[in-house]
């Protein structure tokens, strides 16, 4: 049996999921989207369950990608019963989806969740009642407890069985509505069955994009294009001769704009209509404390105008504090594991009188490469948890409002706030969090300036630069300045995207505080695990490829020395390019090769410098540059294309080869024209090369 979970979000539904199917999951991003559908599979009193998660959604216009990938599912007929998660503590709102989804899926229930939160409120929902109006089944569930989940499983499969006979909601639209879709409903049903025909009439009245270019294909398009037209007051010779030159009907019926928005309306209001009375009639109230919730003493103190912005900054001070201290010992001991593994291979290689150049490889290249990266996991797996953490509990939607004010200043949305702090710490997961913005363009941007943030990565390099050139408290100094560099550089890229290539104003942010809510440790770690999973699994390929090219490029040819090698040949070709900001074939080099993985540079550096990682290296860093080639260096360090772990996460939520290329390309330009403006300006101060 195959179920569906819909609901708006925060209402419970991947509490439910994971209630349902414990560690049974897997999460992958529907086909063309960048929207993650988790899927889990389980077996309930013999018989194999597969449950999807859907996103959460407020309605299935379609709109939004969220919407859009929802509404997909269920008209791909990929489900047996569809289970609408309604949180009762919010009945009305929740129940517009009811009523949306009942209309396109008779086959479904309503699983109740948090009714203990609503009687704490004073409501008591009457589910009887309730299944009554509706005419389809309604289970109260409490996921966390584990309570209501094999009602809710016999019911759904006895809806699956055909043991409950359902039938689409008919709702009494008002007369003009009604005889719409009454003209429309018997072309449609000819060709699609009779719940989809009724919906498919009601968006097509409504200009429905994707449901104007389905019907291109079926046979008696024209003359359903034309009955809208007619419902909508057209012409019928002026439609008729429109209709002669293309059949488009997205284009025929662009004049109708206006009358198409205003059955939108009528249709929306209607439901909204049936919704208030429907919970009036089936919710019981009564009388409470006048006292104040927990939420809204705790908003109280987290959305104040000024200990609001305090508790934001120590939260998010935590989060990062906890993420690098904590996973510091995992790190390391990972990272040793690697090398100890690498050594133990090459000397089996050795034992087997493997040549040099193997021996090299492993430990050098595949070892040194993989491991580096991959010890990064822990940090991202404390960092993942706190995200996951904060997003649970309710605090991010409250974060995002405070911080609304100021990113729409230099155009962008409240909800980057999150990702680009969260880039400081990876620029990886910093792009993944992106997908808590509905608006396309929003998180395009977002993803777009995201690199110019320097990942922990880059600042441990900077750090060590920064203390071999400039002692004392000046090095604190320039770390300060470089990371204002970076946020100026953020703020100035974002303001030319919305004036060039995305034009568009930021999109206003609407955001539903639910109250704050305790998750359970499966809330925490199930997500968290998926994600670092999902991370490992795309990203391991591409790396152990690089590596390898890299390691290849500083090894041979045999035996030369790291300015004759391939990839000293390399930097002897770049150095007439790097000679404007006082960069030599070794700077071009480390530059160049801390595209496969930022914590390479330091490696890559005493390569180059013949010599290894510390004091030796740092005399060799400040006997061949002076300190303003070494700031314009970190300069370009910070701001130039981010690893390739990077490029690759990128690809993956851009949803496209070219805008990835754009970021790229717009990296490296920015990095090297604000180095050389750096560089120049030192110079007009005095300060020597």
């Amino acid at each position: 049996m195959r179920l569906a979970l819909v609901g708006n979000p925060n209402v419970g539904k991947t509490t439910l999921f994971n209630a349902l199917t414990k560690t049974h999951q897997q999460v992958a991003n529907w086909p063309g989207t960048t929207v993650e559908v988790a899927n889990g599979r389980f077996q309930w009193r013999g018989r194999e369950i597969t449950v999807t998660d859907l996103p959460g959604t407020y309605g299935l216009s379609a709109y939004a990608e969220d919407e859009r990938v929802a509404r997909n599912f269920l008209l791909s007929q990929q489900t047996d019963v569809v289970v609408i998660v309604v949180d009762a503590s919010a009945l009305e709102r929740n129940l517009y989806l009811v009523l949306e989804t009942m209309e396109l899926f008779p086959a479904s229930l309503v699983a109740l969740t948090k009714v203990d939160l609503a009687q704490a409120a004073g409501s008591v929902i009457d589910t009887e009642k309730l299944a009554q109006r509706l005419h389809h089944p309604v289970v109260p569930v409490l996921p966390r407890q584990e309570k209501g989940l094999d009602a809710l499983l016999n019911t759904a499969c006895e809806i699956a069985e055909g043991k409950c006979l359902l039938q689409p909601v008919k709702l009494a639209y008002p007369q003009e509505v009604a005889e719409a879709v009454e003209a429309l409903e018997p072309q449609l049903a000819a060709v699609v069955e009779e719940n989809e025909a009724q919906w498919m009439a009601l968006r097509l009245l409504s200009g429905d994009p994707d449901v104007l270019q389905r019907i291109e294909a079926i046979p008696s398009a024209s003359r359903i294009v034309q009955t809208v037209a007619s419902c909508c007051g057209a012409s019928g010779m002026a439609f008729a001769t429109q209709q002669s030159t293309a059949l488009d009907p997205a284009v025929l019926l662009a004049p109708l704009a206006e009358q198409q928005a205003e059955y939108e309306l009528a249709i929306a209001d209607h439901k909204y209509e049936v919704a208030h009375h429907l919970a009036e009639a089936c919710t019981q109230t009564r009388a409470t404390l006048q006292r104040r919730s927990i939420t809204e003493q705790l908003d109280a103190i987290f959305l104040h105008p000024i200990y609001g912005y305090l508790c934001l900054a120590m939260i998010f001070f935590a989060v990062f504090w906890i993420s690098f201290e904590a996973s510091a010992p995992l790190s390391d001991g990972l990272a040793n594991g690697f090398t100890w593994l690498g050594q133990r291979t090459a000397e089996g290689l050795q034992g087997l009188d493997a040549p040099h150049w193997a021996q090299s490889l492993v430990i050098d290249g595949i070892f040194a490469g993989i491991g580096g990266v991959l010890s990064f996991v822990p940090y991202m797996a404390l960092f993942f948890a706190a995200m996951t953490l904060l997003e649970t509990t309710g605090y991010m939607a409250r974060a995002s409002l405070l911080a609304d004010r100021f990113m729409q200043a230099i155009g962008l949305h409240g909800k980057s706030l999150f990702p680009l702090v969260s880039a400081f710490g990876c620029n990886v997961p910093a792009l993944t969090a992106t997908r808590t913005m509905e608006n396309k363009r929003d998180r395009l941007v977002t993803n777009l300036v995201i690199p110019f943030i320097p990942c922990n990565a880059r600042l441990g390099v900077m750090a060590v630069v920064s203390g071999a050139f400039f002692h004392g408290g000046k090095a604190g100094i320039v770390m300060l300045g470089l990371i204002c560099i970076s946020l100026a550089v953020v703020a100035g890229a974002t303001l030319l995207y919305r004036k060039t290539v995305l034009r568009q104003e930021a999109a206003p942010l609407l955001l539903e505080l639910s109250p704050y809510t305790l998750p359970g440790w499966r809330d925490i770690a199930l997500p968290t695990g998926q994600r670092v999973l999902g991370f490992v699994s795309r990203i391991w390929k591409f790396l152990l490829f690089a590596t390898i090219a890299v390691w290849a490029l500083t090894y041979f040819p045999i035996g030369a020395s790291p300015q004759d090698s391939f990839a000293g040949t390399l930097g002897g070709f770049l150095a007439g390019f790097g000679q404007w900001f006082g960069f030599d074939w070794r700077l071009m080099v480390a530059i160049l090769f801390g595209f496969v993985a930022k914590e390479t540079t330091l490696a890559t550096l005493g390569v180059v410098y013949g010599m290894s990682a510390g004091p030796g290296l740092t005399q060799a860093l400040t006997a061949s540059m002076t300190p303003l080639v070494a700031f314009t260096f970190l300069v370009v360090y910070m701001l130039y294309v981010p690893c390739l772990s990077t490029v690759v996460q990128m690809r993956r939520e851009t949803n496209s080869w070219k805008w990835t290329a754009v970021g790229i390309v717009f990296n490296i330009v920015v990095a090297f024209t604000v180095g050389f403006v750096i560089e120049r300006i030192g110079l007009l101060l005095g300060f020597a090369m």
